[in-house]
């Protein structure tokens, strides 16, 4: 979706990061001037091949693994735009284990810390948001959803894939999502969707 909005909006070049081979397709069908396979290819380097001057947007979900080089990776004015901790968390049945959690511990220590002075001189910035937090800012988001609404009545935009399950199958959605496997929506219905 983001993709997406990026392509209306305007903004090039949109540049899709992939970990998976398979994936690639997808973000060059949704519209990315460039795909990184990040499993395949290093991943700044093809980045500053794309944008040799740095970006004017990065929206980052993964969290410890990126930040630092994503923000490094700005251009003067830019964004950087913190929306998850994906490398952060543990992965499949191991986020049971007590040294995923210690881990996780030593990522979270180990988070870069930006200086305020240098935010300041290179104009940068850092945002970072989480969807659960606005479930009662109607007012701000109404305008946002309206105009999603447009794009998708219009076209413009098209849904993610959506994976339907039965109730009775939480428990393969949940190791679906755990695999960091899954791509789009996974819904979870009390009758099947036809």
């Amino acid at each position: 979706m983001l993709v997406q909005m990026s392509k209306i909006l305007g903004l090039s070049p949109i540049v899709g990061v992939v970990g998976k081979t398979a994936k690639v397709e997808e973000a060059e069908k949704l519209g990315c001037d460039v795909v990184i396979d990040k499993s395949q290819e290093d991943l700044w380097k093809k980045a500053e091949e794309a944008a040799p001057g740095g970006y004017a947007a990065i929206m980052d979900a993964n969290g410890v693994s990126t930040l630092q080089e994503s923000y490094n990776h700005l251009a003067a004015s830019g964004r950087l735009i913190i929306y998850g901790f994906h490398s952060n968390l543990p992965i499949g049945r191991a986020m049971l284990s007590p040294m995923q959690w210690i881990g996780m511990a030593r990522k979270a220590a180990s988070m870069p810390k930006f200086d305020p002075m240098d935010l300041t001189v290179s104009n940068k910035s850092i945002l970072s948001f989480n969807l659960s937090f606005f479930a009662d800012e109607t007012e701000v988001l109404s305008k946002f959803f309206a105009q999603i609404c447009e794009w998708l009545e219009e076209g413009k935009l098209r849904p993610p894939r959506v994976v339907d399950m039965l109730m009775s199958e939480v428990h393969q959605g949940h190791e679906l999502i755990q695999s960091g496997k899954s791509i789009g929506k996974i819904v979870l219905s009390t009758t099947a969707i036809s």
